[in-house]
């Protein structure tokens, strides 16, 4: 476009020279030496202006040339704020999401099940991601933190009596009292040589060794034939008094301040224990395992939840009309959070991307974005200019 401007200004200066030199061949030369002076002057006007936007014109330091080199500092300002005021205006983009159906979008998107797919697999990467990052030990410690704060604020002896009251209300004592006999017997079995070993050192130095033997055999077989009698006979003595037991420790666990404050006092025992930390870190660790297993592994049952997860959330937006305004209402919150918080920020970058640029690069990326059009304004100051000389001349000739 410079090539095609400054050929013009060449070429009218040549028929300016030739008009010039050939003005007494006929009266029609008039007219093309005042349209090619014209025409001339009017290029070699726009030329300078033009220039003096990105540079001093022919290299001479003409006050108010060079304008854009001068004024980086200020549009740099200009174009921070310029963006900040009317790209990231809350209430403009609220307005033009609104118009965007952003709820149904996410639907169809969510229902395609390769889109959903693919974000199951993005969610599940990113999870990986976080966990490798994340420092274990830190997070063993919050998880016993967290754990001691809510459990601390929890009544203990409350709780556990709630606990007895649902297994009451739901008749499920039964149950209860047969599975604990259940595995109260299995731990008998399992062992044997502890149960022994406790049971001789009870006993007098001088009482045959084949007696621990023989209470131990008594201790198992009362207790199969307990459970076998229980699971026989549901109608046993033995559940009516597990049941009024339940019943007396409900009661107590709600009402005996003494029973109470001593459930408090092993509540906060059991949090103070060291082993608590290395439970919490070791569940952190479990579970972390797991999760970077499942994400890790494509067609994992981890990324198969997430996929039908985020199907089912896309046919609720497209059948249910309240989640749809509901999403389209957290979108709008989110958006104008956003900007609220970090238009500024924005703004600023763009401020100090602009500021950090070397002079030279600011004029030029700005002169390769409108020079084209710049270069426009010389060609039409050039054909403006010669049809003004060619007017101005006949008229001058008419009068």
């Amino acid at each position: 476009m410079q090539r095609l401007a400054t050929g013009l200004l060449v070429l009218v200066t040549i028929i300016f020279v030739i008009a010039s030199i050939y003005r007494d061949l006929g009266p029609w030369v008039g007219f093309v030496r005042a349209f090619s002076e014209a025409a001339m002057i009017g290029a070699l006007a726009d030329w300078f202006a033009v220039t003096a936007l990105f540079r001093h014109p022919l290299g001479l330091p003409i006050p108010h040339t060079a304008i854009i080199p001068r004024r980086r500092e200020r549009i740099a300002e200009s174009l921070g704020r310029f963006i900040e005021r009317n790209f990231l205006d809350p209430d403009r983009i609220a307005d033009r999401l609104r118009t965007q159906n952003i709820a149904g979008r996410i639907a169809q998107l969510l229902r395609d099940p390769r889109r959903s797919s693919q974000a199951a697999d993005v969610v599940a990467e990113s999870v990986a991601g976080l966990l490798r990052v994340v420092n274990d030990e830190e997070v063993g410690v919050l998880l016993q933190r967290t754990l001691s704060e809510r459990l601390g604020a929890v009544p203990a002896t409350s709780l556990v009596a709630q606990l007895l009251g649902i297994v009451v209300a739901e008749q499920r004592q039964r149950d209860v009292l047969l599975q604990l006999v259940r595995v109260l017997t299995e731990w008998i079995e399992a062992n044997q040589e502890l149960i022994r070993k406790r049971i001789a050192g009870e006993l007098p130095p001088w009482v045959p060794r084949i007696v621990d033997q023989k209470i131990y055999e008594r201790l198992l077989d009362g207790a199969r034939k307990t459970l076998s009698e229980l699971s026989a006979n549901p109608d046993h003595p033995l559940y009516e008094e597990f049941t009024n037991t339940l019943d007396a420790w409900i009661v107590n666990l709600q009402y005996d301040p003494g029973v109470r404050a001593r459930g408090e006092e092993l509540k906060h025992e059991l949090l103070k224990h060291p082993r608590l930390r290395e439970v919490a870190g070791n569940l952190w660790q479990d579970v972390k395992v797991n999760l970077l297993i499942q994400s890790a592994t494509p067609g994992s049952s981890l990324r198969l939840s997430i996929a039908r997860g985020l199907s089912h959330v896309g046919d609720v937006l497209e059948r249910d009309p309240e989640w749809r305004l509901r999403v389209e209402g957290w979108a709008e919150e989110l958006m104008r959070y956003l900007v609220r918080r970090y238009g500024r920020a924005a703004g600023d970058f763009v401020t100090q991307t602009v500021r950090s640029w070397e002079t030279a690069e600011v004029t030029r990326k700005i002169e390769l974005a409108i020079g084209r059009d710049l270069q426009f304004i010389r060609i039409n100051g050039t054909v403006v200019g010669g049809l003004a000389g060619l007017v101005i001349y006949t008229v001058s000739l008419l009068l």
